[in-house]
């Protein structure tokens, strides 16, 4: 059942960005020669000193060469189609973003034994976090884009590491200048927490490190700001809050401790008690 979500989840991941791509090829490139003549157009590659041109001429789809030093200037991407004649404003299809930041776990944690060996609850420092994520969008509108999500947190030195990946759904809101945009998204998807050296005690024996493992469904939901540096950069800024409840949590190595499965399962409440937090990071974005 797992390998068939991973393949749907791919499936549907592949769709998103061919359907993007699709919508890309069709649009338009606007062209004006020395001689002040417009046309909408699909500009190609430069071949020498001519530009292979595909345009519609009485409804007929007519291809032609046109030599560079006839090109006064050309944008691409200007038209919807090769039908459409209304100029529209250029704005970046795909835009991959690279955040780091901090972030703050909320709720209980469990982060060791006492001398007593009674279980040890974290404070408020222990709950915070790094954070390193990346976003990939495909807009298929100034406003409206498709695409994956990944983030990774770490608290305690490393030792709790977090972990989410999922399709995201981003929106766009440009100013009026069409330069700077705030961003607004959301995303649900497949969240995994690992805790490494979480110290338990079974029975009369010492106590000792475990590794422990959670799987969950979670979620994300975000807002952003991004502000223009160049064409094809800009910086931004994000506040985001993660929700992820673990259905069980997982002592991966439980025969190392025990062995012969005759000592009670040891207590481990407490332990990867959830993927809930605030997030707060700066970073890039590249169109």
């Amino acid at each position: 059942m797992k390998k068939d979500a991973k393949k749907r989840f791919l499936l549907y991941l592949i769709i998103f960005i061919g359907f993007g791509i699709s919508h890309s090829l069709k649009a338009q490139d606007f062209l004006v020669t020395m001689q002040r003549d417009s046309l909408n157009c699909k500009l190609g590659k430069l071949e020498g000193d001519f530009y292979p041109i595909e345009f519609k001429l009485d409804d007929e789809l007519m291809t032609g060469m046109i030599h560079k030093d006839s090109v006064l200037y050309f944008k691409k991407n200007m038209f919807r189609s090769m039908d459409d004649y209304r100029l529209r404003p250029w704005y970046p299809l795909v835009s991959l973003g690279i955040n780091v930041g901090g972030a703050h776990q909320f709720g209980p944690l469990r982060v060791g034994l006492t001398e007593d060996f009674n279980s040890k609850k974290g404070d408020f420092s222990d709950r915070n976090e790094f954070y390193l994520g990346a976003d990939l969008a495909v807009y298929l509108s100034k406003l409206t884009g498709y695409g994956l999500k990944y983030h990774y947190r770490s608290m305690l030195g490393g030792d709790i590491q977090q972990n989410y990946i999922g399709p995201m759904l981003s929106l766009r809101f440009w100013d009026s200048k069409r330069r700077n945009h705030w961003i607004v998204h959301g995303s649900v998807g497949y969240g995994r927490m690992v805790h490494d050296n979480a110290m338990i005690k079974i029975g009369t024996k010492e106590p000792e490190p475990i590794k422990l493992t959670a799987n969950m469904l979670a979620g994300d939901v975000g807002v952003g700001y991004n502000l223009k540096l160049s064409r094809n950069l800009s910086t931004q800024f994000k506040l985001s809050v993660t929700i992820g409840y673990p259905d069980y949590v997982r002592i991966l190595d439980y025969s190392r401790i025990n062995p012969g499965g005759a000592d009670p399962a040891p207590d481990i409440s407490g332990y990867c008690h959830n993927m809930n937090s605030v997030n707060l990071t700066v970073g890039f974005a590249v169109h």
